[in-house]
């Protein structure tokens, strides 16, 4: 999940909304969809759907559930309403979830996310998992058996992998992924940091010995992009390839 500055609404007078207002009124709240690019092709791969809470920021709504213990509701509003917006809006590939480690979707709203999608994202959902709280194991089984219940077909990706914020390794072992998406923090500048061009080499090799796709995400200039066609890298995301776009949700599919 790159929440970057660029994205960061300036701040609003005293007087603005409530986050308690906005979480009240979940269709009124923006997504927007960035792009993921295959690198073989220059092909769009699929887009991740991040929320866009107006006038807040996404950390902030995420700071002040977390304290609330309702980070459960993030997961509801995004995978709805992201899914909702996605389909609405016919965007093509797949469609990257953000979900919360402890968090999941209780099975009143599955059947709503259901009847919304139908059979249009079969094969086309990836739940990319945060690092913002820690493994629990009684969310992940949870979300696993309402995916293979719904027989989505669902992949899995691990955000923010090289930070040690997902304890790398013993996460990949958790969670079996089918993606992983390597952190800003090593790709930025990567042309000319050997520091972080050698973990870059160990990490690509220990995921590819894994069978696991790797998507370099926050890639911003064309050094960037160049220098990392080297690696086994086959999916690319960040503002050089394509910035967060907000679509209108009043469209019709």
């Amino acid at each position: 999940m790159d929440i970057r500055k660029h994205d960061i609404i300036s701040p609003v007078s005293d007087s603005k909304i409530s986050i308690e207002e906005i979480l009240s009124h979940p269709e009124k709240i923006d997504f927007a969809f960035q792009p993921i690019f295959q690198v073989a092709t220059g092909e769009i791969y699929g887009y991740e759907a991040l929320m866009r809470p107006y006038p807040y920021t996404p950390i902030e709504v995420i700071t002040e559930c977390a304290k609330q213990n309702r980070l459960n509701e993030i997961e509801e509003i995004t995978t709805y309403y992201g899914a909702k917006h996605f389909l609405e809006n016919n965007l093509t590939g797949k469609l990257f979830l953000n979900s919360f480690p402890a968090a999941f979707v209780s099975d009143e709203m599955m059947v709503k996310v259901h009847q919304l999608v139908q059979n249009r994202l079969k094969k086309r959902l990836v739940i990319e998992i945060l690092e913002y709280t820690e493994f629990n194991k009684l969310a992940h089984d949870k979300k696993a058996f309402q995916f293979e219940k719904s027989k989505t077909g669902e992949s899995i990706a691990i955000d923010d992998y090289g930070t040690g914020k997902n304890i790398d390794k013993e996460c990949i072992e958790f969670y079996k992924p089918d993606i992983v998406k390597i952190d800003r923090t090593l790709i930025s500048g990567i042309h000319q940091n050997t520091t972080n061009q050698k973990a870059l080499i160990d990490i690509c090799s220990y995921l590819r010995k894994n069978n696991i796709t790797i998507l370099a995400e926050g890639v911003e200039t064309q050094d960037e992009y160049d220098y990392l066609k080297k690696y086994p890298i086959e999916l690319m995301q960040g503002f050089f390839l394509g910035k967060p776009k907000v679509f209108d949700k009043n469209a019709t599919s």
